[in-house]
């Protein structure tokens, strides 16, 4: 199994060497992520303002069990990924609750939109 990890050196606000990590999730790693979740979400885990304290150590021992090996931690690769998934989500939301011209195609899951709205889309989103 890949680990995904990898390190480097860089500095710090006050100057001094640190080592950050960066990691590149699978897609296989990240479908049992979303599954665990999945799964806390049955158990009662998740409240009106998200989720019981103690979720992330769920959900980095149940990565240990289902992904022998990984070096996956719930800080900073856990919290890292829900973020990114919250970001791109709010983005998503945005866009088709906005009335673009954007939609969600039902049979393919894929999002449509006309070449012109696209477009602009990357114009004021990508390329402000």
């Amino acid at each position: 199994m890949e680990s995904g990890g990898s390190s480097s050196l860089g500095l710090s606000k006050k100057g001094k060497k640190t080592e950050r990590n960066r990691r590149a999730w699978t897609p296989s790693e990240e479908k049992v992520l979303i599954g665990l979740m999945k799964e806390l979400v049955a158990n009662g885990w998740k409240t009106e303002n998200g989720f019981k304290p103690g979720y992330l150590l769920k959900l980095e021992t149940g990565m240990m069990k289902t992904l022998p090996g990984t070096n996956i931690r719930a800080s900073p690769h856990i919290t890292s990924r829900v973020t990114i998934w919250k970001r791109f989500h709010g983005s998503l939301q945005t866009m088709l609750n906005n009335n673009s011209g954007i939609g969600l195609n039902a049979d393919t899951g894929l999002l449509d939109c006309h070449d012109n709205c696209w477009d602009l889309i990357v114009k004021v989103c990508i390329f402000p």
